[in-house]
């Protein structure tokens, strides 16, 4: 995703510029303030008001199943974040340089409450947890024990279920990472706070039983390679996974001129062939030849560019195609 903007705090950056509903800049900003440690005495972070939780995006939500979550690096981690996605916000994922702790579902929901998005256009609503541990049973049943601070701030019930979820996806996708979980098996997640069961998340989401996937909050299209701000040659592969829809998907280069990525003139443009019938995830994948720069690579269905996903990236003619 990217919101057209390059100043200010990078943690806050993005989050503003990009039209929204009224009455959701004030849950953007007070986001970003989350995710960057600078929180107001009593945050109130909301949903917009056209829609409810769990409301889903197109014909048919993403299918995004764990055992096809893991990195071809063993460095690599899979986390999740929240993301404006048109007038709602849904589930992204990114892959994070790991620890290799030996806990890698705990390693993974740690930075998820700590860490900040590679994409700017990404946060988080949870706050850093001083302290996260997790198991995982033979019938791929994790519990993640993580501490009461993680919850601090405000949420309305929208936003408290979308954090859950997000827990929830990246504790089921770093197990499936790590090769904890049977394939074939779903996964679910029992949430301890403080060692104890029955905590009510944000004061709203109860965690008594144990929680599997909402495939309803996972955003219709991910450009899942390049990752934000990755170098590449001048030829570029991009890749992704999207929801085939009637209306078709188009993808955009579009250069970054002072800061913002420029709209009025593409430097390479064009549509993806998808092979999966209407309404069914689809991997995705183009090439593109971009000359020396800095770019916003763009995916979006025909006629709906604020559902769309992108990735800054810079593009450079030495040998050296990926981020070092």
């Amino acid at each position: 995703m990217d919101a057209g903007t390059n100043h200010g705090p990078s943690c806050l950056r993005g989050l503003l510029p990009r039209p929204f509903l009224a009455g959701s800049l004030l849950a953007a900003a007070a986001l970003a303030l989350g995710g960057c440690g600078v929180v107001a005495e009593n945050p109130t972070i909301t949903m917009p008001s056209s829609l409810e939780a769990g409301a889903s995006i197109g014909p048919a939500p993403m299918t995004i199943s764990p055992p096809a979550e893991a990195s071809s690096a063993a460095a690599l981690m899979p986390v999740y974040w929240l993301g404006r996605n048109d007038s709602t916000v849904s589930l992204y994922r990114e892959f994070l340089p790991a620890e290799n702790t030996g806990d890698p579902i705990g390693e993974a929901v740690r930075a998820m409450t700590a860490d900040e998005p590679l994409d700017q256009d990404y946060f988080t609503p949870w706050h850093a947890a001083e302290s996260v541990t997790a198991s995982i049973s033979s019938k791929n049943v994790i519990t993640v024990d993580i501490s009461s601070d993680a919850f601090k701030g405000s949420l309305d019930s929208g936003m408290a279920d979308r954090a859950v979820q997000q827990l929830v996806y990246t504790a089921t996708a770093a197990a499936a990472n790590a090769r904890l979980t049977t394939v074939g098996q779903a996964s679910s997640v029992v949430i301890l706070v403080d060692g104890k069961e029955g905590y009510r998340a944000f004061g709203h989401v109860p965690l008594e039983e144990p929680l599997s996937r909402d495939p309803a909050l996972v955003a219709p299209i991910w450009v899942i390679d390049p990752q934000e701000s990755q170098v590449r040659g001048t030829d570029v592969l991009v890749s992704g996974t999207a929801v085939a829809q009637s209306a078709g998907l188009n993808w955009r280069a579009e250069p970054i001129v002072d800061g913002r990525p420029s709209t009025a003139a593409a430097a390479a443009s064009g549509t993806v062939e998808l092979e999966e019938a209407h309404g069914e995830t689809a991997e995705f994948s183009f090439t593109t030849a971009l000359a020396p720069g800095e770019y916003s690579l763009r995916v979006y269905y025909s006629g709906q560019e604020t559902a769309g996903d992108s990735k800054r990236i810079t593009v450079t003619d030495s040998a050296r195609t990926r981020d070092q």
